[in-house]
C-alpha cells in the first residue's frame, strides 16, 4: 500500500441530529400512525403461510372501509383478488387472514 496518500478532511458534526423526527403532511384531514403495522411484511407472511396454496381469505381495512376478499397474488403495489379486482397496498391500514 502507498502510505503517501493525502489526508481527507471531514467536517465535524457539532449539533444533534433530528433526522426523520419532523414530518410534514400536506393534508390535515388525513391521519397516519407512524407505529403502524408493516403491511408488506404481513402480506408476505400470508403468501408464505403453508395454508396459502392458491388463494387466501383476508379481512382488509382501508382508509374508507373494512371488507373481506380472496387474494390470489401481488402485482407491484397492488393485491390481486379472485374477482379480478386490484387493491392498492398503500391504501391498506390493516390486513388479517381469516
Amino acid at each position: 500500500m502507498n502510505k503517501n496518500l493525502p489526508k481527507v478532511y471531514a467536517s465535524p458534526i457539532n449539533k444533534t441530529l433530528t433526522n426523520n423526527k419532523d414530518i410534514f403532511y400536506s393534508s390535515k384531514n388525513e391521519s397516519r400512525n407512524l407505529n403502524s403495522n408493516n403491511i408488506p411484511e404481513k402480506i408476505n407472511e400470508i403468501f408464505s403461510n403453508p395454508h396459502h396454496v392458491y388463494k387466501s381469505n383476508v379481512s382488509i381495512t382501508t382508509k374508507d372501509s373494512t371488507f373481506t376478499a380472496t387474494i390470489i397474488g401481488q402485482n407491484g403495489s397492488n393485491l390481486l383478488t379472485l374477482n379480478g379486482e386490484r387493491i392498492n397496498i398503500n391504501n391498506i391500514i390493516d390486513i388479517e387472514r381469516i
